[in-house]
């Protein structure tokens, strides 16, 4: 069938094909069709993206059962406490359930694998634990595995599940910093994972060198292999505390403080590390009210170490719970 379309060069068509998604104007009953150079992602109207856009002939999708939540067989006055989300990790799917339903985790895990092809593996995720910032893991259906690799914007992250901390809602996040990275810059990215910051910016930009921190040995082996698997050269990846681990570095044009619960502790430390000018990429769990006290604390610890705080940014990255939002905070400090 015939239908609008954006024109769009294959390096850039997966944050383009994102920004539709986020806007809703990405057409799903049509399958994206693609050529030597470029992608034809298909659009309910038209849209100005800096990219030409044309009509042309689309096969359509055949219709076909996506929300696995029809598949599930359990008593109806249990059906709205069935998980509404879940986490996709490449082959497999992470649900955070409900007391009410875990008793049916093998149905739901079975549904979800039913109506996502790319699904192989379905585990229970019962939350964030220890100073690893682990999760606490359970394979429920499909594969009995925990490892999987995962791909964004062309990247490709090697992980195991129950011993990193990966989470697939930043990716936004992670192409939204790297955008703003100059070239020559020294970035230290003190709580790092498995890497998804670090490879980001060393992969799509040209920073004189990132170092890459965290204590947890296996998120450190998997972002040696990541490296490898990336082919980038200027991350140094470091095991070992970061607030030890920093004060060994030259100073940095950027630090990236990813560690939601606890970040608030180590500005200090990231601020006597950061050259004039440069710009921390701050986050936190909180509730709404507490982000300008947080905001205020931030810039005394900043007028104590003579420093002067310039917000460049702040935004709601996503939810956490009823309450409380994950947000990011783009700060400069002179």
């Amino acid at each position: 069938m015939d239908t609008l379309c954006l024109v769009v060069p294959k390096k850039k068509a997966e944050p383009v094909r994102r920004r539709l998604l986020e806007k809703g104007v990405l057409r799903k009953d049509v399958q994206i069709r693609s050529d030597a150079k470029n992608v034809y992602l298909p659009v309910t109207q038209r849209i100005d993206l800096g990219f030409p856009v044309e009509i042309a002939d689309f096969r359509e999708v055949e219709e076909q059962v996506t929300d696995y939540r029809v598949l599930v067989d359990l008593p109806e006055e249990l059906r709205p406490h069935l998980p509404s989300s879940y986490d996709s990790l490449g082959s497999i799917a992470l649900v955070k359930m409900a007391e009410e339903v875990a008793p049916y985790a093998n149905q739901i895990g079975k549904a979800i694998i039913a109506t996502q092809k790319s699904i192989k593996t379905v585990c229970v995720d019962s939350g964030v634990t220890d100073e690893f910032r682990t999760r606490r893991i359970k394979v429920v259906a499909g594969e009995k595995t925990t490892e999987t690799t995962h791909k964004e914007f062309g990247i490709v992250f090697k992980m195991d599940v129950s011993k990193v901390f990966f989470s697939p809602r930043l990716s936004t996040e992670r192409e939204s910093v790297a955008r703003q990275v100059l070239p020559g810059e020294v970035v230290i990215d003190m709580f790092a994972g498995i890497g998804p910051f670090s490879i980001m910016i060393a992969k799509s930009k040209s920073p004189k060198i990132v170092y890459a921190i965290d204590k947890n040995p296996d998120a450190v082996s998997f972002m040696k292999e990541n490296i490898s698997l990336n082919k980038v050269a200027v991350i140094e990846p470091i095991l070992g505390d970061a607030r030890e681990e920093i004060s060994k570095l030259e100073k940095a044009d950027r630090i990236i403080m990813n560690l939601p619960h606890d970040a608030s502790e180590y500005v200090a430390d990231a601020l006597r590390m950061l050259k004039p000018g440069g710009v921390i990429h701050y986050y936190e769990i909180m509730e709404e009210p507490k982000v300008q006290p947080r905001l205020d604390q931030i810039a005394d610890t900043a007028r104590r170490e003579g420093r002067v705080l310039n917000e460049l940014a702040r935004r709601r990255v996503k939810s956490y719970s009823p309450t409380m939002n994950f947000y990011g905070f783009d700060l400069q400090f002179f």
